[in-house]
């Protein structure tokens, strides 16, 4: 969505946004990659699993099985607006399962692989969720929470299914590989995101907020993509950051996204890197000191950008990364309510220690005071985004606050505080949860053929 620019004032002049009214998001970052002369045969996702073995998986073969999954959960009543949670690691699943819920017009709720079984029973039952795709280790402890969640019908369970489940691969072998994409508005539910950590009110977003990420992530990302690229984080892939900020933006450009099935650990994640040409890098804070420690001491891959969030680094820590890889790790910041807000990028603007940089083009943030009205450059109070944002959740009709406090300085850089504890001094309208409402649900109009 961004092109190269000279500066940040270049940038942000010669940028507009481009999202239709009518928008999939799966339509997108999968089926687009197959279609008009694209070679549907190109890698799309590489894993790793626990014993080394490797699993290519290019993007014909996710459209097909997407489409597939997309069958069965239609077959088990699954319909547009339904709200489908979703628990995977980096996988084959993770991927076809999200593409296959958000192109039947459905909502996925991801949820991490590590959640404990009381916050899974309410998410499952906060959200209204009628279907669950998960993992066979997952699938007990979505069967004991049916009794919290009695809108919860079908779950699937790749590997081992536990009785009262479905085998995941055994349901999707028989199913039709063709599935033609709900032609959803940009604006209907497509994900239902839950804070980073794990505790307070979840965000329902919009088939938007794919493209609407994208100028924060490639200016953090050093105009991302570029040829050659490919892309790895050890972001959990249920969440905002793993899916916004990662893997959909990278389909998007029909680049190859690396997963590993073993948890994080630096010496391990920069072989993978290098056996898989990862040239592009979305790190947290904590994991990329890790990182940089580890490649201060042995061989690494030659990365062309990194991108770090949404936390600060210190600024030492920061010095010992740009040793360890030869570039720095740009800023990306913005929050589960607003998405990518703001990203660094030296070769545009200056570099100042304790901020994410400024807005991204096409995005403003201000500070707001009691009463929710934008203060003077300097002043501090709640950081928001405006309501033109198309990032923003859904349900918000003006500023979007961040639940983080702050200011914007004259050069309009930004300057965050991090919260000592969640904060929601705005709220938006509530959002029924437990089923669509009629404005979210979208009259059924799918494109013809396949």
């Amino acid at each position: 969505m961004l092109t190269p620019a000279r500066s940040y004032e270049e940038a942000c002049r010669t940028f507009r946004w481009r999202i239709p009214e009518r928008y999939n998001l799966a339509f997108d970052v999968c089926d687009r990659q197959t279609m008009a002369g694209a070679d549907g045969h190109r890698t799309a996702l590489i894993v790793e699993a626990a014993d080394g073995s490797v699993e290519r998986t290019t993007f014909h073969v996710l459209r097909l099985l997407s489409n597939r999954l997309a069958n069965v959960l239609a077959a088990k009543g699954v319909t547009e607006g339904d709200r489908v949670a979703v628990s995977f690691g980096p996988s084959v699943e993770a991927a076809a399962s999200i593409l296959a819920v958000t192109r039947m017009g459905a909502v996925a709720v991801p949820i991490p692989t590590g959640l404990g079984a009381e916050p899974l029973a309410r998410r499952l039952a906060e959200s209204g969720a009628v279907a669950a795709v998960v993992t066979a280790e997952r699938a007990p402890a979505v069967l004991a929470a049916r009794a919290r969640a009695p809108a919860l019908g079908a779950i699937l369970a790749a590997g081992d299914a536990p009785p009262g489940t479905d085998e995941l691969w055994a349901a999707m072998e028989h199913a039709s590989g063709s599935f033609a994409p709900v032609v959803t508005a940009a604006d209907a539910p497509a994900l239902l995101l839950y804070p980073g950590d794990g505790d307070g009110k979840p965000a329902l977003h919009g088939h938007r907020a794919m493209p609407a990420n994208l100028p924060a992530v490639e200016l953090a990302l050093d105009f991302f993509a570029r040829p050659g690229d490919v892309l790895w984080s050890p972001v959990e892939w249920m969440s905002l950051e793993g899916l916004l900020w990662a893997l959909l933006p990278a389909w998007h450009h029909g680049v190859p996204v690396v997963g590993s099935a073993a948890p994080f650990e630096p010496e391990a994640a920069l072989g993978l890197m290098a056996r898989h040409g990862v040239r592009a890098a979305f790190v947290p804070p904590r994991e990329l000191e890790q990182l940089a420690a580890a490649a201060l001491t042995r061989p690494h891959p030659q990365l062309r950008a990194l991108a770090t969030g949404p936390g600060p680094l210190s600024g030492e820590a920061g010095e010992r990364i740009e040793r360890a890889f030869a570039i720095p790790a740009n800023a990306l910041w913005g929050t589960h309510t607003t998405g990518a807000l703001a990203a660094e990028n030296p070769s545009l603007v200056e570099r100042r220690p304790g901020s994410p940089g400024r807005a991204a083009p096409g995005i403003t943030v201000e500070a707001l005071d009691a009463a929710g009205q934008p203060l003077p450059a300097g002043e501090h109070g709640m950081l928001a985004a405006s309501p033109r944002t198309p990032g923003r959740s859904l349900g918000w009709p003006a500023w979007v606050a961040t639940g983080q406090s702050g200011w914007r300085d004259l050069d309009g850089y930004l300057w965050p505080e991090p919260p000592e504890r969640p904060q929601r001094p705005t709220e938006p309208p509530p959002l029924r949860l437990d089923a669509p409402s009629s404005e979210d649900r979208l009259t059924p109009l799918r494109r013809r053929g396949e």
